[in-house]
């Protein structure tokens, strides 16, 4: 039997830090049903029914390296979902620290 750790960190309203032995995920959404990236990578969607302990994830098929999509064209750039994550978050945080600031002055 392996040990395992886990801690969900409210950032704001609907988008959670999750902490665990592997690492740092983000999900979206709120009780009920959510999208998130876990520790290492994997994106998924999740759907439950919240105080009964019942839930369904599903894991979405990572890109086979090399495929195109329907948008590629010369000059479209994919890049991780965490970093778009990671840019919303800073924005966010960024937003809310100027009101703040503006707010005291």
């Amino acid at each position: 039997m392996g040990l395992r750790f886990q801690r969900r960190v409210k950032l704001l309203p609907g988008v959670h830090l999750n902490l665990s032995t592997t690492g740092v995920g983000v999900s979206l959404g709120g009780r009920g049903a959510h999208i998130g990236v876990t520790a290492r990578g994997q994106r998924y969607t999740s759907i439950g029914l919240p105080g009964t302990g019942l839930s369904w994830r599903e894991y979405q098929k990572p890109a086979a390296h090399g495929a195109r999509c329907d948008l590629c064209a010369p000059g479209h750039v994919h890049f991780p979902a965490w970093l778009a994550l990671v840019i919303v978050l800073a924005i966010v945080i960024a937003v809310i620290a100027l009101s703040v600031i503006s707010n005291e002055a």
